[in-house]
């Protein structure tokens, strides 16, 4: 089985410009745990998870310095940089290996260079448990 048959493709991204507030309510919004973030140029080039939003967070103990990380800190400032990526023809085993490898949740699959799609971990249990990745 192959990646394309298993990941998402609706994505949804962020650009490098927004705000930890907007990155927040686009996470909510479309119920993900990771942004690709977006330069103007229309390239990806990093990823914001919730886990980069509570990392930034913990380290305001004030209100109204929290409210200056949520309304004046821009995606740039807090995102990990673009993680390695896949091709949607590669196995899903191979993926997997991948994810294992780099202690990735999540893959973003690129096609000559555009971002088409992301598979996760939970992506690959569901098929493994669906019985839709043969063994072997």
């Amino acid at each position: 089985m192959k990646v394309a048959q298993l990941m998402h493709r609706d994505l949804k991204t962020i650009s490098v410009d927004a705000t930890v507030a907007d990155a927040v309510d686009a996470v909510v919004e479309s119920g993900v745990t990771a942004l690709p973030v977006i330069d103007r140029f229309g390239r990806a080039v990093g990823v914001v998870a919730t886990r980069d939003i509570l990392n930034a967070e913990r380290t305001f103990s004030h209100t109204r310095s929290r409210d200056a990380l949520f309304d004046g800190t821009t995606v740039l400032e807090i995102m990990s940089p673009w993680p390695p990526t896949i091709g949607p023809d590669l196995d899903v085993r191979e993926a997997a290996q991948q994810m294992l490898y780099f202690d990735a949740q999540r893959l973003f699959v690129e096609d000559e260079g555009a971002l088409v799609g992301v598979i996760s971990q939970s992506d690959v249990v569901a098929a493994v448990a669906r019985a839709r990745v043969p063994s072997g």
